[in-house]
């Protein structure tokens, strides 16, 4: 599989030009891991942006890493077999389990991309699954609970000592 150029998709037009320039001045010159991390950081300043996330999957089959091509070919409209192969075995290095892939997909983006995003192919039920799992709304978990609760009981500790400690300063004093 060839490595998608930027110039081709016109559709990344809030990326500056510099940055893409740079990116397939990399690919030509087969620096391939730099590439690979401009790429990821466009992938998180821009992550509405699918196309980057395509063009960092190129990379990392390029670089003979097919389940995290996977996991950023994933979201692609229109996959070749290879695309398909590598998602599946991305699929597979997560265990199957929806979640999981969900989690390692770390999309930021806009949930509504993903509600429009209507896959060519026939979607199994697990890639379905995975959908739903972008697309609902994050729930408190239990570390959520677990950092307030300690908050607060930071909080208290510190109001009680300064209680004693105002205390023993008075009883010093008087």
């Amino acid at each position: 599989m060839q490595i998608r150029l930027m110039k081709e998709a016109c559709v990344i037009e809030k990326i500056p030009v510099k940055t893409l320039k740079k990116i397939e001045e990399d690919i030509e010159k087969s620096d391939l891991g730099k590439a690979r991390d401009r790429l990821h950081g466009l992938v998180s300043t821009y992550p509405n942006e699918l196309e980057v996330r395509g063009k960092l999957g190129d990379i990392y089959f390029a670089l003979k890493y097919p389940a995290m091509a996977g996991r950023y070919w994933y979201l692609e409209k229109n996959k070749t077999p290879e695309m398909e192969e590598a998602c599946i075995q991305f699929e597979k290095s997560m265990g199957n389990d929806s979640f999981s892939i969900a989690r390692a997909i770390k999309f930021k983006g806009d949930n509504e991309i993903i509600n429009r995003l209507q896959l060519n192919q026939e979607i199994s039920s697990l890639q379905y699954k995975v959908k739903e799992k972008l697309t609902e709304e994050p729930s408190d978990t239990l570390g959520d609970k677990l950092v307030t609760i300690g908050c607060f009981a930071v909080l208290i500790l510190i109001i009680l000592f300064t209680l004693i400690g105002i205390y023993a300063l008075f009883s010093w004093v008087f």
